[in-house]
């Protein structure tokens, strides 16, 4: 990816990310009506004491509902939150896009939930939360800044080339 070309245009982010979680949403919300409908159909009943059609099924459509639920809060997020305004003051915080070196060159959009991936202008941006190992090794960091991450394959560095 080349970064040293500008960020690109933050409110096309934006948007790209809204319509992905839009998208994402209804597919959810689709899979959880089909898992709710299972889960109270009469083929789901216990026809003895060791069948659990209807408890698998139950707990599956609750966790459908759930995931339901955080789509539509990080949706409602998206939809209230304004790109054009400034981040005062210039740190990587909640509604940054940040352009990152490190073992490669990557875009990332700071959301309250993190998750998810979107392509602008032919560059992927990936959501991340302040609370993710990202997210919080990098908050209130500013451009130029160096720092780094534990991961699973050990410490991995980072160079912050770009905040807005």
């Amino acid at each position: 990816m080349d970064l040293q070309a500008p960020l690109p245009d933050k409110a096309r982010v934006v948007d790209a990310l809204r319509e992905r979680l839009r998208a994402e949403l209804e597919a959810v919300e689709r899979v959880a009506a089909m898992g709710r409908d299972e889960a109270t159909s009469s083929e789901s009943r216990a026809e003895g004491p060791y069948d659990t059609r209807a408890t698998e099924a139950s707990y599956l459509a609750r966790g459908q509902a759930l995931r339901v639920a955080q789509l539509r809060q990080q949706l409602a997020w998206f939809d209230v939150f304004d790109p054009r305004q400034p981040l005062a003051p210039r740190v990587v915080q909640v509604g940054a896009l940040v352009g990152l070196d490190g073992p490669r060159r990557q875009l990332v959009f700071v959301a309250p939930v993190g998750g998810g991936r979107a392509t602008v202008d032919g560059r992927e941006v990936q959501v991340i939360s302040p609370s993710s190992p990202l997210g919080a090794a990098m908050g209130e960091l500013e451009d130029g800044d160096a720092f780094e991450v534990d991961s699973p394959r050990g410490v991995v560095e980072y160079e912050i080339i770009g905040i807005i």
